[in-house]
């Protein structure tokens, strides 16, 4: 029995999700919503004022670029979900080629909206419940630089 019910599972997890009402992806809407938590968790813990959500061209995507309190420069965040007690932290899912995409789209981006003074790349890790709401975030300053653009890929 323990069997099928494996089966089963893994059938569900594999099965095309479902868009929201909004016609969205599940993944997105859980991903939206963590960018949003995120957000919140940024400006009521650090002070954190949005420039710009969801930077984007045709080879990468900003999630969160914006200004902390008592800091000059520019701070541009990745927001990783994952489920609480997961294998893979969101510190650890923001892998170097994913590191490498931000700097490069941050580099491009950036300079053609005006803006030369990138101080750092952070990244908060938001964990979800089981329903997928996020319930906790965790700021990682200084999470990377530009010195990824160089380290070789094992």
């Amino acid at each position: 029995m323990f069997f099928f019910e494996l089966i089963g599972a893994l059938f569900r997890e594999l099965r095309p999700r479902k868009a929201d009402v909004r016609g969205r992806s599940r993944t997105r809407a859980v991903g939206d919503a963590a960018e949003e938590f995120a957000l919140g968790f940024l400006k009521k813990e650090r002070g954190f004022r949005l420039i710009e959500r969801g930077m984007m061209d045709e080879d990468g995507e900003l999630d969160l670029v914006g200004r902390i309190k008592g800091n000059e420069g520019l701070v541009v965040v990745e927001v990783r979900a994952r489920k609480q007690g997961g294998l893979i932290t969101p510190r650890e899912a923001v892998d170097l080629k994913k590191q490498r995409q931000v700097v490069e789209t941050a580099q491009r981006l950036l300079r053609r909206k005006g803006f030369h003074d990138v101080l750092r790349f952070d990244i908060v890790g938001v964990y979800l419940n089981d329903r997928d709401e996020p319930i906790r975030a965790e700021h990682f300053e200084n999470a990377f630089d530009r010195s990824v653009l160089k380290k070789r890929q094992r």
